[in-house]
């Protein structure tokens, strides 16, 4: 039998070897994300009625404007902020700065492109007038909103792409900090709605931004060519030609999180896709620890490769994915025998009363959402490792399938309900999980 001291040196070991699996980047980087969680959470919580003037309709609307900005977060992130955590960790230090200087002209273009496409389909609304007066309201608010949103997009990935985690969470806390000024603000002249929710939070990321670039302009070297430093066309090109299945994938992947608030918009109606939403919010209360560890993982994972090939990057994936898979499925057992109690406690008896009117009395739908949770934590991990390895295109069509798999389950219902959708969800990320994991065995297996 070992004695207490041998136990209490089995402990201690057990514990130093925990921390060395979350080192204090991944705790920083936690941080940063939680902030940003935590301000989407009660930003969702104010527009759904929790604090002011907002109601299931209003969230709604916010719901369709919000998947719109994620939309286009995600052609940003393929051929801006992806490109920059990936590329980056080839450049050498004299490099750095001009490298920095042509992803932010890379960042501004992108913006620039994005802004006209929105203004053309939002002038065509206006012509057509196709949509809720409500709902076109705040989609323009949306497009407003986007170049600012993008902004911030992009300072927060440069700062996690060179590491300077530390710097990304005070950037959060100062966001935070603005976005409790004007929430409060709204609340207090009871002027709680979705287009004056992303009004504010533009103003907020201008501030934001505006105090990044003070402190960080110095990091950026503006010119086309400078020692061996590609120029900023080349630049462009190969953020293209990386970017392209990025793209396609980031689209994928942002459909399969937010088709389902479109989806019971035009179903049913508004005050559905605002319940939906609801739920959908507590379930992904899992995002600060979910993005916070792959806000690390991705540059990690690209280092792995870079320096080791397969072996160093599998040796990165399960050293995060672990921890990924753990917290995710505590997250899910949480959410089975409490996920109920937990939206009852967030959102207004409203929501319960939707519940009452629907479903017996009993909110079922975050429980069955949050299932999908250690499909995510796994799926994450994969896409993070085709990424470094440089296969964007598997990545995609592991992406495209679970899009396929999410709008044929919902069809598949002969009605459309919140169950429906949540099930359809719950399928659609097992088998883009699955893909992934495949393709990423199969390239370790074929490739030297």
């Amino acid at each position: 039998m070992p004695s207490d001291s041998e136990e209490r040196e089995f402990a201690s070991g057990r514990l130093r070897q925990l921390l060395s699996i979350l080192p204090m980047t991944a705790f920083w980087a936690l941080i940063a994300q939680g902030v940003l969680s935590i301000t989407r959470l009660l930003t969702t919580m104010t527009v759904g009625g929790k604090f002011g003037s907002g109601s299931e309709e209003q969230l709604g609307y916010y719901s369709n404007g919000f998947a719109a900005l994620m939309v286009m977060i995600a052609v940003f992130e393929a051929f801006v902020t992806t490109p920059l955590t990936v590329f980056n960790q080839r450049q050498r230090d004299d490099q750095k700065a001009i490298f920095s200087g042509q992803m932010l002209f890379a960042a501004l273009m992108i913006i620039g492109g994005i802004a006209a496409i929105s203004g053309l389909l939002f002038g065509l609304q206006l012509y057509t007038q196709k949509l809720k007066p409500e709902l076109a309201a705040a989609l323009i608010a949306v497009a407003c909103l986007a170049p600012f949103q993008l902004l911030r997009e992009f300072s927060r990935r440069w700062l996690l792409a060179n590491l300077q985690v530390r710097a990304s969470a005070a950037l959060e806390i100062v966001f935070a900090g603005l976005f409790f000024i004007g929430i409060f603000t709204l609340i207090s002249t009871n002027n709680v709605t979705a287009v004056s929710m992303f009004n504010a939070l533009a103003v907020i990321n201008e501030i934001g931004v505006l105090g990044w670039w003070i402190f960080y302009r110095s990091s950026f070297a503006f010119g086309l060519e400078r020692g061996n430093s590609a120029s900023l066309s080349t630049q462009l090109a190969e953020n293209v030609r990386y970017g392209r299945w990025v793209a396609g994938e980031n689209v994928c992947s942002t459909l399969t999180m937010y088709f389902s608030s479109w989806y019971l918009t035009y179903q049913l109606d508004e005050a559905a896709a605002g319940v939906f939403f609801a739920c959908f919010t507590i379930v992904m209360l899992a995002n600060p620890f979910l993005l916070g560890i792959s806000s690390i993982l991705a540059p990690r994972a690209a280092q792995g490769f870079n320096d080791a090939g397969y072996p160093g990057l599998f040796k990165v994936l399960i050293k995060f994915g672990g921890v990924l898979m753990v917290v995710m499925f505590l997250m899910s057992v949480l959410l089975w025998f409490a996920g109920d109690r937990i939206t009852t406690l967030l959102f207004p008896a409203e929501y319960a009363g939707y519940f009452d009117k629907h479903f017996g009395g009993t909110n079922q739908i975050t429980a069955t959402l949050g299932l999908a949770l250690p499909a995510m934590g796994l799926s994450y991990a994969a896409a993070f490792g085709l990424l470094a390895a440089h296969r964007p295109r598997d990545n995609f069509y592991s992406a495209a399938m679970g899009v396929i798999v999410l709008v044929a389950a919902n069809f598949c219902f002969a009605e459309t309900t919140l169950m429906t959708a949540a099930i359809s969800f719950i399928l659609s990320f097992y088998v883009a999980m699955a893909c992934r994991a495949i393709l990423l065995l199969r390239a370790f297996f074929k490739e030297p």
